[in-house]
C-alpha cells in the first residue's frame, strides 16, 4: 500500500552495523548468526516518522517499525495514535498534520 506520508531514513555507519551484528550474534541461536563483515557491507538504515497531535501540537519522532506494527492499513491511509501529552487519539504523521491544518 502506498504511504500518504513521509518517513526519515538514516543509513547506519559501519561501526553501528558492526555493533548491531555482534549484539545480534550474542543473543541468537548458532544457526541464526550473521556474518558480521557481510552485514557491514549491506545498506542498513533506521527509519523514523514525525508525529504531531492535532489537538495540543505535541510532536515526537519515533521508530517507524513501531508505528507500522500498530497501523491497520485497511482502516486508514495513515497511522493515528494517542498523544502522550493530552491523551487524545489525534496524533498523525507530520505531513498529514500540515495538510489538515491548512
Amino acid at each position: 500500500m502506498q504511504k500518504h506520508f513521509s518517513t526519515k531514513k538514516r543509513y547506519l555507519t559501519d561501526d553501528e552495523k558492526r555493533k548491531r551484528a555482534i549484539e545480534f550474534n550474542e543473543f541468537c541461536l548458532d544457526i541464526e548468526k550473521v556474518d558480521v563483515e557481510e552485514f557491514v557491507k549491506s545498506d542498513i538504515f533506521d527509519e523514523t516518522i514525525e508525529l504531531k497531535c492535532l489537538d495540543c501540537g505535541f510532536q515526537e519522532e519515533i521508530d517507524y517499525d513501531i508505528v507500522s506494527e500498530c497501523w491497520d492499513t485497511f482502516m486508514s491511509d495513515y497511522p493515528v495514535s494517542y498523544c502522550l501529552k493530552c491523551n487524545t487519539s489525534d496524533v498523525v504523521p507530520l505531513d498529514v498534520y500540515n495538510r489538515l491544518k491548512k
